[in-house]
């Protein structure tokens, strides 16, 4: 999970290396987590691009437009969908 500090960095656009925290990343426990920052989003949704079938439905952090989810314990390809 991004701390606070980094959060607000990455949503006022002065993060040094915003992809080192977008996207996909493992957390300390293994697990993959996706995360993109789309301000004004309604929901964001991970679907596998294949068969459409959802993955997970991304949470959005604080109202920041940061939304983010775990997708399980390796990674896989996804796709956003973004309303």
């Amino acid at each position: 999970m991004l701390n606070n500090s980094e959060l607000a960095a990455l949503c006022e656009g002065r993060h040094g290396d915003p992809f080192a925290v977008l996207g996909p990343h493992a957390d300390a426990a293994g697990r993959i987590w996706v995360r993109a920052l789309v301000p004004g989003a309604q929901s964001v949704t991970a679907v596998d691009p294949s068969s459409h079938a959802l993955l997970a439905e991304l949470r959005q952090r604080d109202g920041t437009g940061l939304f983010e989810a775990p997708l399980g314990a390796s990674r896989r390809p996804y796709r956003l969908r973004i309303t």
